[in-house]
């Protein structure tokens, strides 16, 4: 959803190049999707089709570029005629929790389209793997060859799970522009998201989910923290974000929002939790947003990193209003939980369709594909 294609043009030669983030080489579309999607403040950029020179004007310096070239910039486009390109604006963002997941589940997160055939999805986040002490019946850990503390936590995941990983349709989606996030929620003993009280067991965490993230080639990880029956600290979050934001740079860490704004503001060496957070989706099912959010801004959180969550379980009584006004204050977009099970797939197509107008959420036939 978050992309609208203006065919052939760049950005003007003699513009303000100052939100000139960086220019990716050998790149493709698809993967200047996902390259855009790590940095929530990139709205738009122009990728090359063809060898293009931009010649010095306006104080600008003769720049050239190459076929495969995607390049990135923060702030307003002002758009040149450049028949050697394309160029692509942010347009919201869309996210889709997978539950219940196989990897044709995971897979249907790619079945919908634009008008202009661009994805409609941008991020799944397959839901859910676990953090456990000891893995729950019929789990497995997810890397088991990293070392843990003895009464550390682990990552795991039950075999929906890791067979979804270890299928073709995490590369399907990605290969589509989509981002493809892995879930971990508590599961009912002591450990937990916000129970870690020492550096050690955060930082094995931390190795652990750096493991998974690599060998299944994801783009991040997804933090739900509920359901622990451990005894909560407000310094656990920013202690094992911080350790995750520096072992995976390039990876987002983004967070689902409900009844945590305590543990923002909290440094933990001096770093806070809003620090470290790429993206944060509120799930106050049903409740209007601007109920919900702006204590995230007031926290430090920027407005294009949040978004608001929806279930069609327990739908908004205003969904198109619950858009304007997401549209309106210049925040990301909207999540909707549960996208493979009941009526959330429409659910998500009417928000898509409200926030970019009728007619951009079309299913593409014979999606999913079957050799996954």
């Amino acid at each position: 959803m978050p992309w609208k294609k203006t065919p052939d043009v760049a950005m003007y030669k003699g513009a303000d190049w100052s939100g000139l983030v960086k220019t990716v080489p050998q790149c493709s579309p698809q993967q200047a999707f996902r390259i855009a999607t790590l940095d929530p403040s990139i709205s738009f950029f122009f990728f090359c089709r063809e060898y293009m020179v931009l010649e010095a004007t306006a104080g600008n310096p003769t720049r050239t570029f190459n076929p495969g070239d995607a390049v990135f910039f923060t702030g307003e486009p002002w758009f040149g005629s450049a028949p050697q390109c394309d160029a692509y604006q942010k347009d919201g963002m869309s996210i889709a929790y997978i539950t219940n997941v196989t990897p044709t589940n995971l897979a249907s997160a790619g079945c919908y389209t634009t008008a202009q055939g661009l994805p409609a999805v941008d991020v799944a986040c397959i839901f859910a793997a676990n953090i456990n002490l000891t893995p729950a019946s019929g789990a497995l850990r997810l890397a088991p060859n990293v070392p843990v503390p003895s009464g550390g936590a682990l990552a795991c995941g039950n075999t929906n799970i890791v067979t979804a990983l270890q299928s073709k349709a995490v590369s399907y989606l990605q290969g589509l522009g989509l981002t493809a996030l892995l879930t971990f929620l508590n599961n009912h003993d002591a450990s937990g998201w916000s129970e870690f009280t020492s550096a050690s067991d955060a930082q094995a965490f931390t190795a652990q989910l750096q493991s998974v993230v690599s060998q299944y080639g994801l783009d991040g990880i997804d933090i739900d923290d509920e359901y622990s029956s451990g005894t909560p600290n407000t310094t656990s979050l920013a202690m094992v974000t911080s350790m995750m934001q520096k072992a995976m740079p390039d990876k987002i860490i983004s967070k689902a929002l409900w009844s945590d704004i305590q543990y923002f503001g909290v440094p933990c060496q001096g770093v806070t939790l809003e620090q470290t957070l790429t993206y944060g989706w509120e799930m106050s099912y049903g409740a209007p947003p601007q109920y919900v959010l702006p204590q995230y801004v007031t926290a430090g959180m920027a407005t294009n990193a949040l978004s608001k969550g929806y279930w069609a379980n327990q739908p908004s009584s205003n969904p198109a209003g619950d858009v304007s006004w997401l549209k309106n204050n210049d925040y990301a977009g909207v999540m909707v939980y549960a996208f493979p099970e009941g009526n959330n797939q429409a659910y998500l197509g009417q928000l898509v369709n409200d926030w970019c107008g009728s007619g951009n959420w079309n299913q593409t036939p014979n999606c999913p594909p079957s050799n996954l």
